[in-house]
């Protein structure tokens, strides 16, 4: 299945197997800059730093990078990893018991992601409306209050891609969101 595909998973069971305290930083492939780390204290998932992510965002965000073929080059180093360095609080084997449906959410997500030459904005009329926003919808349009881009609404709010997604379409289905198209020097499709 997907955990064969991807090395991270066999570098983390080992962590954990061996009751490894430390950490794995992750590096990128290309240049081995820095992109963020996983601490382990007895053989513990304490925390991930993955970009701008932390937490079980970061974990899944780095699984499904490396599921669509992003190389990362991982080094391991015995380290003091304090308890108040803790975020993940679930042991792993909950944590890879949803890595599967995680990456096949996010294929799935894939084909609604909206593209990134778009600004996409609250709707003012449906901040008066009564219409329920589930949890996920309500984070997104707290983003949103800050962030207009699809890169940056994808980087700062707290859910992972496929669920920003999902919020996105329900919350345009619900005529909550317009979206702006930026228009280009030989784009003339906004014109009338």
């Amino acid at each position: 299945m997907m955990e064969a595909e991807l090395k991270i998973i066999n570098i983390v069971e080992e962590q954990i197997a061996v009751q490894f305290t430390g950490k794995i930083n992750i590096l990128s492939s290309f240049n081995r800059q820095y992109l963020g780390h996983i601490l382990f204290k007895s053989g513990e998932l304490f925390q991930v730093v993955f970009q701008q992510a932390k937490g079980l965002k970061a974990f899944y965000q780095l699984l499904i990078q490396e599921y669509a073929l992003n190389s990362f080059n991982y080094v391991i180093e015995p380290e003091v990893v304090e308890d108040a360095e803790r975020q993940i609080h679930y042991p792993y084997a909950v944590i890879k018991s949803k890595m599967g449906n995680v990456v096949k959410q996010y294929q799935e997500s894939l084909k609604s992601r909206p593209p990134e030459n778009v600004k996409i904005i609250i709707d003012a009329e449906f901040m008066d409306d009564i219409m329920p926003v589930t949890p996920q919808e309500y984070e997104v349009l707290e983003a949103l209050t800050e962030w207009n881009s699809p890169f940056d609404i994808y980087q700062h709010c707290d859910l992972l891609d496929h669920e920003i997604t999902m919020a996105l379409v329900s919350l345009r289905k619900k005529n909550a969101l317009k979206i702006l198209g930026v228009r280009t020097m030989d784009d003339d499709s906004f014109e009338k």
